[in-house]
């Protein structure tokens, strides 16, 4: 551990600071208000752990709530400590859990590890329940999907509560019991009396489609253990459930982490306390250290109750108590305005600032909630003329529906925007245009798509055309030959009528693609219908990420869904849209510009510049109709939607504000009607604002001129390329360093550009679909223990090729004996000479410290370990044979070629996962070899010489993206067979 640098920032230390990470021994609670340096006292309290004890790290278990948490975290304790960071270990509550279920599943009463339920399998599970089974509420006929979201929130916080649906059952009828018996339920006066009121009548019948959910609630739990998934609420719980019913897997917990530490404990819920409780309850004076702050509790929602946090402090003895108070972010006005906002019912002690700077926050009436976003943007816009950076910048709203809407707004004004995972898939419009061309390729028939299609810009139909076109026909009978016929009487134009243009494109689609595989026809259809329509980069981007979006879900659904047709997948598309289902857009680039998000999500970030916005009554304060009551005893471990929890998501929000706060409110709704201040807000002293009417910022807007409401603001061309680079330069390092990267990006820089960076689909070519094959079957048979029977062989080539999009036929029949052949010729020649200690298949990745930022990858297809300790590596490969000058040339770039690049590179990767580890044998094996051919199997030692020029390679494939040089290394593509010209230059001229 590099003690120096601990010692050194130990030193930065406050003196609260430095007493929480003195306090090495017993419980402790830490109250870490906002800013107070939380994740840098719980990396430097790890440290001095190592420092001061004989605990090794990875006897010491951090647990949050979050994976950005669990990054953050990470980071700061590699400042800190170094190479020892990675062993201690970091997780949050879930993953921790699926670790300790995946090593004793056996004990939940399952015969193989149970599979997470996913959103989308969610949806169908669901489903599935509500259609085969007879419901009186849960289903109404003209919404059948209407209480999806109630049921799944429901059955969670029930989960969570650790209610079985029995249980459940229970409460309910006791609270009807109770309403029909109570002396208070029953009317006095009037018509009613000595009936019961009418108000108690209302919720007894509420409770009664309550007694609903139990039934539903114990189907969901049977189908779902049937089909051996667990959800995202199963994991705590079978977690708490090892952990209180075996003594052994306590003691291993007890045994294996020596201290805990749990970040943002207020977030805790019910089965996340019991856990700690289950494992350490009868220890004297465990060592459990907790980190959290009551104000900043906003996970009520899901179970979190602030009584979890407070009861730490007695629960285990007598905790620690240790209150942080010096702020090292906010100015003295913000962290005063929040304190006035909201007092600590644990520290009475107020935040203090550690900075000099000191700016008055603002408080700004609107005339529309519109307005307000547009006053955002214009402020948001003097800030960056200012030198202060887009992403420093942040606006939050209250519902994710604000958040879409903002984001709008900002783009339409030129703001630069951060839209993140905002952007929902169902929600963009270029999904809706597709989702329509493949509904017609799927049905040529369907003439409201049809028809919906003409109006579509990617038609390239102008709209007079298409209006005048659909005024003039019979919509309701509309068909693709009427399309194609539109235009007859020009004559000799009659193929340059846009109409009939587009109905032979459709036809072309209809025809040639019907018998393909799902994924093929997304991907040919994307490209051509949006990609490469595109016009500018800036739609590229956008199209790439919905096409990608497309195939990743068409792989999935191919992937669970044997011998599905396209109709089926636009079914499965159109149910999780029913369902509410949000899919995040398979996008990139999206984290510079100006943050949009909800109050909510802002929780744990931090900016320059934050703008509050839609702080009305009517908005904080409303909350969804519950579709089911609660008994009490259910809402009493509930956070509700009142002031307190309002008051908490708002100090959240200001404490994000590091110089500059502003909050704004409209007078007036959409409809005219009128809007109020929030209360909370409303009761703050004038003196934390300046403060503007509506009046005044209506003016201050029309000062940009009145086409501020109105007009989008298009960003202007300019140099294209500049911003490729720049874009480029921010996102380079997601991509996982692999040797296709690197050979792809020496090859064509565009085509790694397109390929790797964007991920531009393609369809996979026969080669690439039988050589995936052939490596999936070899891998079956090592896995096998016994060598499988030939016809099993075969059948698992024919499932595999089906796989890769090959369908029933001749091209089905010849690549299934290529591929049987190359199989046998391995089978033959080198399966009984195996080394009995193998891996296939062996996935690796490592950072190397010449490159922290980088990610290296690869996935090896055999790795032997010889009886002596020699490692032994083996590259399968289909296609012709590659003679050893080939391999081992260097090009005119003083390059390795592609194929020793490949063997270098599974080098250099076990030599950093296995801790300097040498391969000592690296082979290319040519599995369609003739007969006698001398190059069968190519043979080496990678020597240093050859790991130099692959980190040769890697260190100027960092430095071209730092630099933006990439973007003028030539092309080196070789041309053969009908392309004859570079496809990825061909894409790119619209760039240069």
């Amino acid at each position: 551990m590099p003690v120096d640098i601990f010692k050194e920032e130990y030193e930065k230390l406050n003196k609260a600071q430095k007493e929480a990470v003195d306090a090495i021994d017993g419980p402790v609670m830490v109250v870490a208000g906002p800013g107070t340096g939380k994740t840098q006292i719980l990396a430097l309290r790890i440290g001095n752990i190592l420092l001061k004890t004989d605990t090794s790290a990875d006897s010491i278990l951090c647990l949050t709530f979050t994976n950005s948490g669990v990054k953050a975290m990470r980071n700061r304790l590699n400042e800190y400590i170094g190479g020892e960071a990675e062993k201690v270990h970091i997780s949050t509550f879930h993953s921790f859990g699926i670790e300790l279920i995946e090593k004793n599943y056996l004990l939940l009463g399952f015969t193989t590890m149970p599979k997470l339920l996913s959103d989308d399998e969610a949806v169908f599970l669901v489903d599935d329940i509500l259609q085969n089974n007879d419901w009186v509420h849960l289903r109404p006929r003209a919404n059948p999907e209407m209480y999806f979201s109630d049921l799944k929130q429901l059955i969670s916080i029930l989960k969570r509560e650790r209610l079985t649906p029995e249980e459940f059952l229970l409460y309910v009828e006791n609270d009807i019991e109770f309403l029909k018996n109570d002396e208070g339920s029953i009317s006095t006066r009037g018509e009613s009396k000595g009936q019961l009121k009418k108000e108690v009548q209302t919720k007894i019948e509420s409770l009664e489609r309550t007694k609903e959910v139990v039934e539903f609630y114990r189907i969901y739990e049977e189908k779902k253990r049937e089909a051996g998934f667990m959800d995202y609420d199963d994991i705590l719980e079978y977690t708490v459930k090892l952990a209180e019913e075996f003594s052994d897997i306590r003691a291993d917990i007890k045994e294996n982490y020596q201290y805990v530490l749990v970040d943002e404990h207020q977030d805790s819920s019910g089965v996340q306390n019991n856990f700690l409780k289950a494992v350490w309850k009868e220890e004297e004076n465990p060592n459990i250290f907790v980190v959290g702050d009551d104000r900043q509790l906003i996970y009520g929602f899901s179970g979190a109750n602030l009584s979890y946090f407070e009861e730490f402090a007695n629960f285990f003895g007598k905790a620690k108590l240790v209150i942080l108070t010096e702020n090292y972010r906010s100015t003295e006005n913000i962290l005063t305005l929040a304190d006035d906002l909201l007092k600590s019912k644990i520290n009475k002690e107020k935040l203090h600032t550690n900075t000099n700077l000191n700016y008055k926050n603002t408080l700004n009436e609107y005339v529309y909630p519109r307005d307000e976003i547009l006053g955002a943007g214009l402020y948001f816009k003097e800030k960056i003329k200012e030198g202060i950076m887009p992403e420093e910048c942040a606006l939050l709203v209250p519902k994710n529906y604000h958040v879409r809407n903002a984001i709008g707004i900002l783009n339409n004004m030129g703001v630069p925007v951060s839209a993140g995972k905002n952007l929902s898939f169902f929600d963009t419009a270029e999904t809706q245009s597709l989702l329509r061309v493949l509904n017609i390729a799927a049905n040529p028939f369907d003439f409201i798509s049809l028809s919906h299609s003409l109006l579509d810009k990617y038609s390239n139909i102008s709209t007079f055309e298409a209006h005048k076109f659909l005024k003039s026909t019979k919509n309701n009978k509309l068909d693709i030959e009427e399309l194609i016929l539109c235009g007859k009487e020009d004559g000799l134009f009659a193929k340059e009528n846009s109409i009939s243009k587009w109905g032979n494109v459709l036809k072309n689609w209809v025809n040639t693609l019907s018998n393909e595989k799902i994924s093929v026809i997304v991907s040919t259809i994307g490209n051509e219908f949006l990609i490469n329509e595109s016009k500018t980069h800036e739609e590229l981007i956008r199209n790439v990420e919905v096409v990608r979006s497309f195939i990743h879900l068409a792989l999935l659904f191919e992937e669970k869904n044997v011998n599905k047709k396209l109709e089926d997948f636009l079914r499965y598309l159109r149910r999780l849209e029913n369902y509410g289902n949000h899919i995040n857009l398979a996008s990139f680039g999206r984290e510079s510009g100006v943050q949009v998000m909800t109050l909510h999500k802002s929780k744990g970030l931090e900016y320059r510049a934050v703008w509050i916005a839609h702080m009305n009554e009517e908005v904080l304060m409303s909350e969804k109709r519950n579709s089911f009551s609660l008994p009490e005893k259910v809402k009493m471990h509930l956070s509700e939607r009142d002031i307190e929890s309002t008051k908490r998501e708002l100090y959240v929000a200001i404490t994000r504000a590091k110089e500059f706060c502003n909050i704004s409110y409209a007078g007036e709704n959409y409809n005219g009607g009128e809007m109020e201040l929030s209360q909370i807000i409303r009761e703050l002293p004038d003196v934390h604002f300046i403060k503007k009417n509506k009046e005044e910022t209506e003016k201050e807007i029309l000062s940009y001129g009145p086409e501020v409401y109105t007009v989008s603001v298009r960003k202007e061309e300019g140099d294209i390329l500049e911003d490729i680079k720049k874009f480029v330069k921010e996102n380079f390092e997601d991509s996982r360093v692999s040797v296709s990267l690197l050979n792809n990006f020496f090859e064509c820089p565009w085509k790694w550009y397109f390929r790797n960076f964007l991920k531009l689909p393609e369809v996979k070519s026969v080669s690439l679909g039988l050589g995936s094959a052939v490596h999936s079957t070899i891998e079956f048979i090592l896995k096998s223990g016994v060598l499988p029977k030939d016809v099993d062989i075969k059948e698992k080539i024919k499932i595999e090729l089906e796989k890769e999009g090959v369908g029933d036929g001749p091209e089905l029949n010849k690549l299934s004996k290529d591929a049987f052949s190359a199989v046998s010729y391995w089978m033959k020649n080198y399966y009984e000479h195996l080394e009995k200690d193998f891996t296939s298949e062996r996935s690796l990745q490592f950072r190397d410290p010449n490159f922290p930022q980088l990610l290296m990858y690869g996935k090896l297809d055999l790795t032997e370990r010889l009886p002596n300790g020699d490692i032994v590596v083996t590259d399968f490969k289909t296609g012709s044979t590659k003679t050893k000058g080939v391999i081992e040339k260097i090009d005119e770039e003083g390059r390795l070629s592609s194929l020793m690049r490949q063997l270098a590179m599974y080098s250099y990767l076990i030599r950093g996962a296995e801790k300097g580890r040498d391969v000592q044998t690296s082979k290319l094996l040519f599995l369609e070899a003739s007969k006698g051919d001398k190059n069968a199997l190519y043979s080496t030692h990678i020597e240093n010489k050859q790991i130099d020029l692959l980190l040769k390679d890697i260190t100027d494939y960092n430095n071209l993206f730092k630099t933006g040089e990439w973007v003028n290394r030539p092309c080196y593509y070789k041309s053969f067979g009908k392309g004859s010209v570079c496809e990825y230059c061909k894409r790119a001229e619209i760039y240069k």
